[in-house]
C-alpha cells in the first residue's frame, strides 16, 4: 500500500493496532506521562488535601498548608450541586411542537433520561464527582455505554402442583434447574426454579484523569481524531467479557509493557497519599494467573475497515496486540467538563489553578507565623560548653537541676526570633481579597459578608451585591450545562432509544409513579436543555414571564382596543407553559388544544356559541324595539293626558269667566238700582299678567325668604 495507514484500502487488524499505538504515543495525557499537565494535577491534589508534599514540602518547622484551594473547590461544588442537582431532574427535552401532546412526550423523555441517570446509575454521586474533578483537575470526563447484564434468583419448593408449575414456567425468564420428580400424590418434589432478571441498561462511569487520552492538538472531543481510555482489567474479567478472542491471547509474550501491575501513575499516587493509602501495587507475584492485571484500551477513531475509501467512526477495545471488540458508532460516548476554558484548546484551567498563587503565598506567611511563635516559645540558646551541660539544656524537664561549672549567668543566652513585619497581616487580608477576585467565590456570594447588613444598606442593595457576586458562579454552571451535562443527557437518551428497540422500558416519573413505554413512540425531533435554576430558561423566570404576559401585556392590548390582535389560543398557551414551569404535566389539567379532535369539537362549540349569540342578539333587538314602542306609546298617552288637562282647564276658565261676568253684572244692577256709579271692571288680560308676574317673582326668591310685598305675619 502506498499509504502507511491504508486509508485507500481496508485497514487490517495489524495495521489498526499499529495506528492505535501511534495515537496513544502522541496523545495528550497518556497513562504514564510525566508532562506538565500531570504535574499540575498532582499539585492540585496536594493543595486540596492540604498535604505538605511536592511543591508544598516544608522548608522549616511548620507543615501547615493554607485552605484556600479547599474553600474554593468545596464552595463551588456546593453551589453547583444546588443549582444543577437539587431536584434530580437534569434532562429537560424541548417539545417538537408547542402543543400539550408535544409537552407530554418531552416530559416522558425527560423522566426516562433522569431515571436512567439518577436511579439506574448513582447519578447524584457520579455527577458530583465529575464536577469536583473538573474544578480540581482542569478537565473531567464520563463515559456511558449500553451493557447487557443479567442476574439470577433461585426459588425452591418442597412440593408444587403441575398447574402452579405451569404458571411459573409461563414466564420465559423462568426455567427448571435439574430434573423433576413426582410423588404418589402427583405433586412435584424438591423443585428448584431459576429466574433470569434483566439488569441491562445504560451504565455511566467516571474516568480517572490520567486514563483519558485525546489526540494531540484536539480542541474538543467532537473534533478529535482519536479518543481513548486506558483501564485495568484482570485476565479473568477479560475472558468473561470477551470469551471468543480472549482465550487466544498469549499473555507470556505480551511483555511487561502491556501491563501496569507494578506501575503507579504520579497523579494516582498523589490521590492515594492524600487519603493515607499505600502506593505499593496489590498485584503481587502471589496472585493467581487469573487475577493478573492487564492494560485494556477502549478508543474511538475514524478508520476505513471496509475498503470503501471512507473512514467511519468506530469503537475498539484492545489488549496488547489483540483486538477484542469492534462496533460502528454514531458519536463518541464521552462528555467532559472544564471550569475555565482556553479557546481552541481541549485542556482548560481549574479552580485550583486560579487559587494556587493565593494558596502558595498564604501558606508561606502562615508558616512564618507558626515558626515565629515556635521560636519564641522554644528559642535557640548560646551556651559555653565549659560551664553548662549541653545534654541537660537540650532535654529540659520541670524541677530539673542543670549542673554547671562556674557562673552560668553569662554562659547561657537566648536567641529571640526577629519580630514579624508590620505589613504581614495587611498582606494576608490582601491575599484574601485576591483569592475572591480570582475564583469569584466572594463572601457576598456565600452570604458571609457581615458588612452588607449594616444599617443604611437597603434590601435592594444587598440583593444587588449578592446577585452580582453570583454572576461568575452562574456562568460556570451555564458552561457545565451547555457542554458536558447536555452531551451526557442527550447521549444517554439516544443510546437507550437505539439499544432498546422492541422493548418496553420501565421508569418512575417525577410523580414517583411506575410506567412503561416503547421509546420508539417518542419523537426524534426534540431538542434538549439542562434543567437548572439558572438563566432565562429557569422555571422561576418562565413563571415570571407568563405572569407578566397574562396580567399586564394582554389586558393592556384589550383596554387599548386591540382585542383582535390577541391570538385566540393565547390563554391556552399561557396555561400549559405555566403548568409546565410548575413541574406538572399539562395533560393532567387540560386537553391537547392542537389535536384534530379538539379542533373539531372547538369548531362545533364555536358554531353553537355563534348561533346562540345570534339568537340572543335577535331577542335583545326585539326587546329593544318593544321597549321603544312602549316609550312612544307612553309619550302619546302623556300628550293626550296633557291635552285633556288643558281642555279641562279651559272649561274651568270659561266657567270662572262666566261666573265672574255674572257677578259683575249683579254688581252693575245693584249700583244702577241704588243710583250709584258702576265699579270699574278689571281687564282679564291685566289680571292674568299680574298673576304671571307674582308667580315668576315667587319662584326666583331664595328658599326661606318672603316677598317684600307680602305683609308681615303677626307675632304669635
Amino acid at each position: 500500500m502506498s499509504d502507511p495507514y491504508g486509508y485507500k484500502e481496508a485497514v487490517t487488524d495489524e495495521e489498526l493496532i499499529t495506528m492505535i499505538d501511534s495515537e496513544v504515543a502522541t496523545s495528550q495525557g497518556n497513562f504514564l506521562d510525566s508532562s506538565d499537565l500531570s504535574e499540575e494535577r498532582e499539585k492540585a491534589t496536594y493543595e486540596y488535601a492540604m498535604q505538605p508534599k511536592g511543591h508544598l514540602s516544608p522548608q522549616g518547622v511548620s507543615k501547615i498548608v493554607s485552605s484556600d484551594t479547599v474553600e474554593a473547590i468545596e464552595g463551588y461544588s456546593a453551589v453547583l450541586s444546588e443549582l444543577l442537582l437539587d431536584n434530580k431532574k437534569l434532562a429537560k427535552f424541548i417539545p417538537y411542537s408547542q402543543t400539550a401532546k408535544g409537552v407530554h412526550e418531552a416530559r416522558v423523555a425527560s423522566d426516562i433520561t433522569n431515571y436512567c441517570i439518577f436511579r439506574k446509575n448513582r447519578g447524584w454521586e457520579l455527577i458530583n464527582t465529575w464536577i469536583k474533578s473538573a474544578l480540581l483537575w482542569k478537565n473531567a470526563a464520563v463515559v456511558w455505554e449500553y451493557v447487557e447484564d443479567y442476574e439470577y434468583s433461585f426459588m425452591e419448593y418442597e412440593e408444587i402442583t403441575a398447574e402452579a408449575l405451569d404458571i411459573l414456567l409461563a414466564d420465559p425468564e423462568v426455567e427448571i434447574v435439574g430434573d423433576l420428580y413426582s410423588n404418589v400424590s402427583g405433586l412435584y418434589e424438591d423443585v428448584r426454579i431459576k429466574r433470569k432478571v434483566d439488569k441491562s441498561g445504560v451504565k455511566i462511569r467516571n474516568i480517572e484523569p490520567e486514563s483519558f487520552l485525546i489526540s494531540s492538538g484536539a480542541s474538543s472531543i467532537e473534533e478529535a481524531s482519536f479518543v481513548g481510555l486506558q483501564t485495568e482489567m484482570t485476565r479473568s474479567e477479560i475472558r468473561k467479557q470477551y470469551p471468543d478472542l480472549a482465550n487466544g491471547i498469549d499473555w507470556d509474550n505480551e511483555g511487561p509493557s502491556q501491563t501496569f501491575a507494578q506501575a503507579i501513575n504520579n497523579e494516582k499516587a498523589a490521590r492515594r497519599t492524600a487519603v493515607g493509602l499505600s502506593n505499593t501495587s496489590s498485584n503481587t507475584t502471589n496472585n493467581s494467573e487469573a487475577n493478573q492485571l492487564a492494560t485494556v484500551m477502549e478508543c474511538w477513531m475514524r478508520v476505513d475497515r471496509d475498503g470503501d475509501g471512507i473512514a467511519e467512526l468506530k469503537r475498539f477495545i484492545t489488549v496488547g496486540s489483540h483486538l477484542l471488540f469492534e462496533e460502528d458508532v454514531d458519536s463518541i460516548q464521552i462528555a467532559d467538563l472544564k471550569a475555565f476554558d482556553i479557546p481552541h484548546e481541549w485542556a482548560g484551567l481549574s479552580m485550583a489553578d486560579m487559587t494556587r498563587p493565593s494558596t502558595m503565598a498564604s501558606t508561606a506567611i502562615l508558616r512564618g507565623f507558626v515558626e515565629n511563635t515556635y521560636l519564641t516559645n522554644y528559642s535557640p540558646k548560646l551556651a559555653d560548653p565549659n560551664v553548662v551541660d549541653f545534654s541537660a539544656l537540650q532535654n529540659m524537664k520541670p524541677r530539673q537541676i542543670v549542673p554547671t561549672n562556674g557562673n552560668p549567668s553569662l554562659a547561657v543566652q537566648n536567641m529571640p526570633p526577629e519580630a514579624l513585619s508590620s505589613g504581614t497581616v495587611p498582606l494576608l487580608e490582601f491575599l484574601q481579597k485576591h483569592k475572591e477576585q480570582a475564583n469569584g467565590l466572594s463572601k457576598a456570594a456565600q452570604g458571609l459578608n457581615d458588612t452588607l447588613y449594616v444599617s443604611g444598606n437597603s434590601e435592594q442593595k444587598v440583593n444587588a451585591v449578592q446577585s452580582a457576586a453570583q454572576t461568575r458562579i452562574q456562568h460556570i454552571a451555564r458552561r457545565f450545562m451547555e457542554t458536558g451535562l447536555s452531551r451526557l443527557c442527550e447521549g444517554v437518551f439516544k443510546t437507550m432509544k437505539k439499544e432498546m428497540r422492541g422493548k418496553k422500558t420501565g421508569y418512575y416519573d417525577r410523580g414517583n409513579f411506575y410506567s412503561t413505554i416503547d421509546l420508539q413512540e417518542l419523537p426524534d425531533e426534540m431538542m434538549l436543555m439542562v434543567e437548572a435554576d439558572v438563566g432565562d430558561s429557569s422555571n422561576s423566570t418562565v413563571l415570571s414571564k407568563m405572569s407578566m404576559i397574562g396580567e399586564q401585556v394582554l389586558p393592556a392590548l384589550m383596554s387599548a382596543g386591540y382585542k383582535g390582535a390577541i391570538n385566540p389560543e393565547a390563554p391556552a398557551i399561557l396555561a400549559f407553559k405555566t403548568i409546565e414551569a410548575l413541574g406538572e404535566d399539562p395533560l393532567d389539567y387540560m386537553v391537547d388544544y392542537t389535536s384534530d379532535e379538539y379542533k373539531e369539537s372547538s369548531k362545533k362549540d364555536k358554531e353553537k356559541e355563534a348561533k346562540e349569540d345570534k339568537q340572543a342578539k335577535a331577542i335583545a333587538q326585539q326587546t329593544q324595539e318593544a321597549k321603544l314602542n312602549l316609550d312612544v306609546a307612553n309619550v302619546d298617552y302623556t300628550n293626550v293626558q296633557s291635552q285633556n288637562a288643558i281642555q279641562d282647564n279651559l272649561k274651568q276658565l270659561v266657567v270662572a269667566l262666566d261666573k265672574s261676568y255674572q257677578e259683575w253684572a249683579k254688581l252693575d244692577q245693584v249700583a244702577e238700582d241704588k243710583g250709584m256709579q258702576k265699579p270699574a271692571r278689571p281687564e282679564v288680560e291685566g289680571m292674568y299678567a299680574m298673576a304671571q308676574g307674582l308667580i315668576a317673582k315667587t319662584m326666583t326668591l331664595p328658599k326661606g325668604t318672603q316677598s317684600q310685598e307680602q305683609p308681615e305675619q303677626p307675632m304669635g
